[in-house]
C-alpha cells in the first residue's frame, strides 16, 4: 500500500469514527426510550391532577347537595311558622345551590371524560413502551453484531493489504537477489576469461592469465578427444 493510500485509509477510519459518534443507533434508541418514559411520567402526573380535580368537584357537589337539603328544610320550617319571607330566602338560596350543582355536574362529566381519555392513552403508551423496549434490545443486538462483523471485515481487509505488501517486498527481494547473482556469475566469467583480474590473485599478470586460459582450453580439448574415443555401448 502506498503512503497516500495509507493516509486515505487513516482519514476514512477517523471520519467513520466521528460519524459513529455523531450517529450512534444505540444512543438514539436509549434517547427515544428516555423520551417515552418522560411522556409516561407526564401522563401519570396529568392523570393524577385530573382525578384530584374531579374528586374536589365531587366533594363540592356533595356539600352543595347537603346545603340544598338544608335550605329545603329551612323553607319548610319558615312556612310552618308563617314566615313566608324567610321561606322565600331559603328557597332562593336553594335554587342558587342547585344551579351551582348543575355546573359542577357538567364539570365533573368533562373531567371524567378527560380522565377516561388519559387512561386509554396511558394503556396505549404502556403497550408502545413495552414493544419499543423489546424492539430496542433486538436492534441493539443487531447493531452490536453488525459492528462486530464490520470490524472483522475491516480487519480482514487490512490483513489482505498487509499480505499484498509482504508479497511485493518478497518479489522485489527475489528480483534483487537474482540480479546480484547474475552480476556475480558475470564477474566470475570475466575473471575466468581473463578480462577482469581476480583480486585474490593480485600478483598474477596478463601472461599468466593467458597461460591459464590456454591450459583450460587444452584440458577441454583433451576431455573432448577422450569422449570421442570411447566406444558407444
Amino acid at each position: 500500500m502506498s503512503l497516500i493510500s495509507r493516509f486515505r485509509a487513516i482519514f476514512a477510519a477517523k471520519a467513520n469514527a466521528v460519524a459513529d459518534q455523531m450517529e450512534n443507533p444505540k444512543a438514539n434508541l436509549d434517547y427515544s426510550m428516555t423520551k417515552l418514559e418522560a411522556t409516561r411520567r407526564e401522563l401519570s402526573r396529568g392523570l393524577i391532577e385530573v382525578s384530584a380535580a374531579r374528586r374536589r368537584l365531587e366533594a363540592q357537589r356533595t356539600q352543595l347537595a347537603a346545603a340544598s337539603e338544608r335550605y329545603q328544610q329551612q323553607a319548610q320550617a319558615a312556612v310552618d311558622a308563617d314566615r313566608d319571607d324567610l321561606a322565600r330566602i331559603a328557597l332562593q338560596r336553594k335554587q342558587d345551590v342547585e344551579a351551582r350543582v348543575a355546573e359542577l355536574v357538567t364539570g365533573i362529566a368533562g373531567l371524567e371524560r378527560q380522565e377516561a381519555n388519559l387512561k386509554e392513552t396511558q394503556v396505549k403508551l404502556e403497550r408502545r413502551i413495552t414493544l419499543f423496549r423489546s424492539k430496542k434490545q433486538e436492534l441493539k443486538a443487531i447493531h452490536d453484531s453488525a459492528k462486530a462483523q464490520l470490524r472483522v471485515q475491516e480487519s480482514l481487509s487490512g490483513v489482505s493489504e498487509d499480505l499484498a505488501d509482504v508479497g511485493n517486498t518478497i518479489q522485489r527481494a527475489e528480483a534483487r537477489i537474482l540480479e546480484m547473482q547474475s552480476r556475480a556469475d558475470a564477474i566470475d566469467d570475466l575473471v575466468a576469461q581473463g578480462v577482469l583480474q581476480d583480486v585474490l590473485e593480485p600478483e598474477a599478470d596478463d601472461i599468466e592469465r593467458e597461460l591459464k586460459r590456454i591450459g583450460r582450453n587444452q584440458a577441454i580439448e583433451e576431455e573432448l578427444s577422450r569422449l570421442k574415443a570411447t566406444p558407444v555401448a
